[in-house]
């Protein structure tokens, strides 16, 4: 039979956040084109309608976007890779999540993004962490135009998962 101090750490490491709801919004600054430029991206994803079983007072987020990216093209729209990314809980604490990025095209106006990895420090450290990210009306051809892709926007969710 576990101690009061064993099940008292177990709770503490014990995370399950739902956030079935999501905008997300990202500029690319200049205009994403087949030719690889520095890129200033800024964006915002908001997690909304979140349900924390063991953190009722958790019930939104938001991850702000601001990188710079050297060579950066609209090929790179569907290639690997890895990122930190930090929410802000409706609740003022943070999590900090390390995740490798994985992206399809699914229609020619639609590019799903799955990220996936773990809560690195903060609110929820330990957890996994799955993020979705659907971009619709995406086109795809406008790499080849002398406007390019100045944003895209969509659906995102976030999950979190954590065990002892």
């Amino acid at each position: 039979m576990p101690s009061e101090e064993d099940t008292t750490q177990t709770e503490q490491r014990l995370s399950m956040v739902a956030c079935p709801v999501g905008a997300t919004v990202n500029q690319y600054t200049p205009p994403l084109s087949v030719i690889p430029r520095d890129t200033h991206i800024t964006g915002m994803s908001s997690f909304t309608n979140c349900v924390s079983l063991f953190d009722p007072e958790v019930t939104s987020g938001e991850l702000l976007i601001d990188v710079q990216r050297p060579a950066y093209s609209c090929r790179d729209l569907l290639e690997l890779g890895s990122t930190r990314a930090e929410v802000i809980w409706n609740t003022g604490e943070t999590s900090t999540l390390f995740q490798t990025r994985t992206s399809l095209q699914i229609s020619n106006t639609t590019i799903a993004v799955t990220y996936s990895g773990t809560v690195e420090s903060g609110k929820f450290q330990g957890a996994t962490a799955v993020r979705t990210l659907t971009y619709l009306d995406v086109d795809l051809f406008e790499c080849f135009s002398s406007s390019g892709i100045q944003g895209m926007s969509g659906v995102t969710t976030l999950t979190l998962l954590g065990l002892p």
